[in-house]
């Protein structure tokens, strides 16, 4: 096996080799059986990452690599040194690395990369479990075009960060870990994913952060998951997770590095209005995400930018294509990403102990027997377990009596909706009408405030299967007036 002389050089004398005594961030990558494991510890003063050290145990490419890489960033700022990619790691060893050796870029940096990682985390604090609101530290810095996108590993928040990169903005991209996700799974945050959504934005040029915020998404949208199903409740644990996880994280980062704005690749305009800012639907009705929006605070989406509200999705793709980002080809992601089967059933019986109880008609007549209130919703008709000469829905769970309730499909229909945990942009009066169902049609209503913090919205004409849980998002023509959280009525 032939390695380039600039191989040999960092062999013969290798760079910054060791661990600092009280570094400001640790970061391992490998696996002592596999034989490669490389690990980082740096010290970052004022964004500046002024001090770094690694050892590796392994293969002499793996060693030449993190000596390379960290003679690279070091004395670097942080967002330079996130800039670095296999790319400039590769041309910094003379080029390609024998066959077979390549992954000794992908494990140095992804050392590094977590080394970062931690130094955020410790910067961060109680942000992880209680939820960031602004910090007194943030600032523009002059970087008026600066913009921290959040990216997935898919291909709208790809083409986010193309987009905004392409406009003039200083882009930074960052991904979270939101949980333990399966390697080679299509979750949004996987290990697979985080190493995917890295390289894209390498290769357009742009440094990538991660993020770990596992505490805070199990206690801000798993427990409340598995918790509302306990209840009775039906969750969407996107509208958790927009509410209290990812628009506060990306805040957190762009203010660390002085940066102005935060984006997305969500389908949904921001708009200024006479009451302030809000939402509006976007070009591509069938990608509305307004819906699962509502939630983040008004002072958050004062900053932020949606650039693919006035783009249709075949256009991002095709945008994607052009510029031949592999992400172009990547299929949707999937509706709940913690629950990659998604049994929901299965995942929230693991949680908790679900007990048997009755299913009763809306006359209160029981019909026969269930294993737990956790598999039933409202509205749901299919594996109710019981027979009837006309199909039956699920009318209502009751979760202190162990009962489920159901009826007839009219037996569903409501006529006006009770909504708590609200959040406005504008003023509720302006509310014309309402979507109480993810996809649906909104419905005509008048909205009037029935104290204690809720509304009452009454609506033009009955729906079917409103969920205590659900959302519930008020619109003004096309721009989102607010959201609440469906109570339940009794």
């Amino acid at each position: 096996m032939v390695y380039k002389p600039q191989v040999m050089e960092h062999l013969v004398r290798p760079r910054n080799v060791g661990e600092l005594d009280a570094p400001g961030g640790v970061g391992e990558s490998g696996d002592a059986a596999c034989g490669d494991v490389a690990r980082f510890t740096v010290g970052i003063e004022a964004n500046r990452l002024e001090e770094v050290r690694y050892k590796v145990y392994g293969c002499a490419a793996c060693i030449a690599a993190g000596s390379a890489l960290s003679e690279l960033v070091r004395d670097t700022h942080l967002l330079e040194a996130a800039r670095v990619s296999k790319a400039d790691l590769e041309n910094s060893l003379g080029g390609p690395l024998p066959e077979g050796k390549e992954h000794a870029l992908t494990l140095v940096l992804d050392a590094l990369h977590k080394a970062l990682e931690d130094h955020w985390n410790r910067q961060a604090g109680e942000m992880l479990v209680e939820g960031y609101d602004g910090g007194p530290d943030g600032g523009t810095n002059g970087r008026m075009k600066s913009v921290v996108v959040a990216t997935s590993g898919g291909v709208d928040s790809a083409v986010t960060a193309l987009l905004l990169k392409e406009a003039g903005y200083d882009a930074a991209c960052v991904t979270f870990r939101l949980h333990d996700g399966e390697r080679g799974s299509r979750s949004c945050c996987s290990p697979d994913t985080v190493l995917f959504a890295r390289d894209t934005a390498h290769r357009m040029g742009l440094p990538h952060f991660t993020l770990d915020l596992k505490d805070l998404f199990d206690r801000r949208v798993m427990k409340d998951f598995v918790g509302s199903y306990a209840a009775g409740r039906t969750p969407n644990p996107c509208v958790s997770c927009n509410a209290h996880v990812k628009f506060h994280a990306a805040s957190f980062l762009a203010d660390r590095l002085g940066f102005d704005h935060v984006a997305t690749g969500h389908y949904a305009r921001v708009v200024e209005e006479p009451g302030g800012v809000t939402m509006a639907r976007p070009t591509d009705a069938a990608k509305d995400q307004t819906y699962v929006l509502w939630p983040v605070p008004k002072e958050l989406l004062s900053r932020t930018i949606f650039p693919l509200g006035e783009y249709r999705k075949e256009e991002v793709r095709r945008i994607a294509e052009e510029k031949g980002l592999a992400v172009a080809y990547t299929p949707e992601s999937q509706d709940i990403c913690f629950i990659p089967d998604g049994n929901y059933r299965g995942f929230v019986r693991k949680k908790i102990a679900a007990e048997p109880g009755e299913i009763i008609d809306t006359g209160g007549r029981t019909l026969g027997r269930h294993a737990g209130v956790v598999d039933f919703t409202v509205g749901q008709r299919r594996g109710i377990g019981v027979s009837a000469p006309t199909p039956l829905y699920v009318t209502e769970v009751r979760p202190a009596q162990k009962q489920v309730v159901v009826g007839r499909r009219e037996d569903l229909e409501v006529s006006e909706v009770r909504v708590g945990d609200l959040n406005w942009f504008l003023d509720y009066g302006e509310a014309d009408s309402v979507q109480v169902r993810y996809n649906s049609p909104s419905v005509t209503c008048e909205v009037e405030d029935s104290g204690g913090g809720e509304v009452r919205a009454r609506l033009a004409e009955p729906v079917v299967g409103v969920a205590p849980g659900q959302s519930a998002v008020f619109y003004k023509g096309d721009r989102v007036v607010g959201g609440g959280v469906v109570r339940r009525d009794g």
